[in-house]
């Protein structure tokens, strides 16, 4: 089964830009890059994303801000912060406000696809099983049992 992946890379540097999207595109995911925060949330408003590589430091937000705006955006999405500034503070910001990964530039090409599939596995399993919990709870409560008389 193909299963495309559209990616969204925010990051000012656009050779870390251009990197990554070929880095991506070569193993067969859709890419889009913009160099600013403001972009990032016009372009999840617009598209939905799989995967968010988004830079700590971008020129018109925090990184960790951007994550809490883009995860109202698209819940479902998994936000990975990259950094060429690793810190305590930055990887506890990128924790408080739900990142699902982060990873320090220059980073290991090997380690960071198999973070994003990682990810993508596990917030597809959670997502299901949260699915399958409701369905359950919904054949459990009488309220949806007297909607369907027929089926008791």
């Amino acid at each position: 089964m193909l299963v495309i992946i559209n990616t969204l890379i925010v990051d000012d540097d656009q050779e870390v830009r251009n990197t990554l999207a070929s880095i991506l595109e070569g193993v067969g995911y859709l890419v889009e890059t913009v160099e600013n925060g403001k972009k990032a949330i016009r372009m999840c408003e617009q598209t939905p994303f799989d995967v968010a590589l988004i830079d700590i430091e971008l020129p018109d937000i925090k990184g960790t801000e951007l994550l809490r705006i883009l995860k109202e955006k698209q819940p479902k999405m998994v936000k990975i912060i990259i950094t060429g500034h690793p810190s305590i503070e930055n990887a506890a910001k990128s924790v408080n406000e739900k990142a699902d990964g982060y990873i320090t530039k220059p980073f290991n090409v090997t380690e960071l696809l198999e973070m994003i599939i990682k990810l993508i596995e596990e917030k597809t399993n959670a997502y299901l099983t949260m699915i399958a919990e409701v369905d359950q709870v919904k054949k459990n409560t009488p309220i949806f049992k007297y909607q369907h008389p027929d089926n008791w």
